[in-house]
């Protein structure tokens, strides 16, 4: 599945932002394309949890009813994955956590005693903008998003 370690490391990962609005610097949606694809290839590992299948719709009531299958199912903070699609943005559809409870799962039942919280990692991400003056012409940059990917639970911060 995903290695929270290969998430966090990104070394090899260099930022190649283009500078300025010159047309030299402005790519063709085809080669936009081509750049988005070698980006994906050269970040496939990093980038395999952005294609889990989204899940079925669950409250925290029916998860702490089940509590079986995956991982993110039998977690004392479950959590379930959306779809966050970005047609600007290579890969174009990334999988955000979203935590199902907002207590966790002890017992059985909710207790408000503790908090899921989301955990997030940094994703390698490529992104297009449109040149100034151009209809058809595009910069790339690359550079790194916070994507939630799991939940996980927590003694409540309290305030003194």
């Amino acid at each position: 599945m995903i290695s929270i370690g290969s998430l966090l490391v990104f070394n090899a990962f260099i930022s190649t932002s283009a500078n300025g609005n010159s047309s030299h610097n402005c790519l063709s949606a085809a080669d936009v394309k081509k750049k988005g694809e070698r980006f994906e290839k050269k970040f496939a590992e990093e980038l395999i949890f952005t294609k889990i299948l989204r899940t079925a719709t669950r409250n925290c009531s029916e998860a702490a009813a089940e509590m079986r299958e995956a991982l993110h199912q039998r977690s004392l903070s479950p959590w379930m994955y959306i779809e966050d699609r970005d047609d600007d943005r290579f890969p174009h559809v990334i999988s955000f956590a979203k935590c199902l409870c907002e207590g966790c799962i002890i017992n059985k039942q909710e207790n408000f005693s503790y908090n899921s919280v989301l955990v997030y990692a940094q994703l390698p991400v490529m992104e297009k903008t449109k040149c100034d003056g151009y209809s058809d012409r595009y910069k790339v940059k690359q550079g790194f998003i916070n994507v939630p990917v799991a939940c996980t639970c927590v003694v409540p911060n309290y305030t003194k």
